[in-house]
């Protein structure tokens, strides 16, 4: 593969706000117009994202990178994300969120980075918010990390061992270590990620959990810097509600990821466990958000860090009961985690034991 950054940016309706996105890739600057190109992943749009992306792009002037639309009729962010890896030609894959401004020199830093250290499987950067109307109360005590905005640690370097995962908006992949995954464990994603309207979420972390456990290391660079237009809908208390929810699917769908052979059959790990962790959750903070006045109170936002917590165990009871114990089946059967080791190619990272915990 050439040395350069492929950048992805999934679509979905996404006429309206590419304008400025992709005007920001336009103005990169410090690396080569051969060592970058741009794929715009169309995923199921009613609207005319195709058209409006190609009509953008072209508008600037020459001297640009190469730019193509292609299409992906699975729904759901994972998929167009794999789309955008399998049309890519360069070594590492940048996504770039369709309300993403990437900074002048967000491409040129990250491929130096990556160059740099062929142990990182995804990089991440930080994210600014730039709200449509303004910005919402107690924002940054118990919102912004809901977001993908705000310092992603407060490690400056290799988070692996600490926060150990990024959010996708502006997340850089290695792509080589993906082809580990795919071709050695033939990796697939648990989650869908976004689907169409829906809020079901974290291919993001799956993708670096899966990264961590054959070896590789997870990076975050508070200098990588991109802005994040977050349009007012999103700030609603019935928006995040909906996001927490999203995010307890998403967590009981990842069971996989935090079991190992000893715990597999773990009392704390069985579904009825679970989910009458679960319900005992939702009852406890509902009583607390109704001592605390919440029920009454017109200004909710200070209450949000319980709410993420309400909805996130909801979220998790509405997914286990459906799927029950259905991580010790893709533990036995899921070659990322019944396999304990692989043999080591030259050249490439070592590969862990798979039944560490992350």
């Amino acid at each position: 593969m050439p040395s350069g950054i492929s950048v992805v940016i999934c679509c979905f309706n996404s006429s309206a706000k590419l304008a400025p996105t992709l005007k920001h890739l336009y103005d990169q600057k410090g690396i080569l117009l051969a060592s970058w190109e741009i794929i715009l992943v169309d995923n199921c749009s009613t609207d005319d994202t195709a058209s409006q992306a190609a009509g953008i792009w072209g508008s600037f002037p020459l001297s640009k990178p190469d730019f193509k639309v292609v299409n992906e009729l699975t729904p759901g962010l994972s998929a167009a994300r794999q789309k955008g890896i399998n049309e890519s030609r360069y070594d590492y894959v940048l996504f770039c969120d369709d309300d993403n401004w990437l900074e002048e020199d967000y491409l040129s830093t990250a491929l130096k980075i990556m160059q740099d250290n062929s142990q990182i499987g995804a990089l991440g950067g930080t994210g600014f918010p730039i709200f449509e109307e303004f910005e919402p109360p107690y924002f940054w005590k118990n919102q912004y990390h809901a977001l993908a905005v705000g310092h992603q640690s407060v490690i400056n370097g290799d988070i692996t061992d600490e926060r150990g995962v990024l959010y996708g908006a502006g997340m850089v992949l290695n792509k080589t270590a993906y082809k580990i995954l795919q071709e050695r464990f033939q990796f697939q994603f648990q989650l869908s990620d976004r689907l169409n309207n829906t809020l079901l979420s974290s291919g993001d972390h799956e993708l670096c959990l899966a990264l961590k456990k054959i070896g590789f290391r997870i990076f975050y660079e508070r200098s990588l810097r991109f802005k994040h237009y977050i349009p007012a809908f999103r700030t609603t208390i019935a928006y995040y509600k909906r996001l927490f929810l999203g995010f307890g699917m998403s967590y009981a769908m990842l069971q996989v990821y935090r079991v190992n052979k000893d715990s597999l059959n773990h009392l704390k790990n069985d579904y009825k466990y679970i989910v009458l962790r679960c319900l005992k959750n939702i009852m406890l903070t509902r009583l607390k958000l109704f001592l605390s006045g919440y029920y009454f109170k017109k200004n909710k936002f200070k209450y949000l860090d319980n709410i993420h917590f309400l909805y996130s165990n909801i979220g998790q009871l509405k997914t286990v009961v459906k799927i029950k114990n259905q991580y010790k089946t893709q533990f036995k059967v899921i070659p990322l985690f019944s396999q304990n080791t692989e043999p080591r190619v030259s050249g490439e990272p070592p590969v862990v034991n798979f039944n560490t915990i992350d």
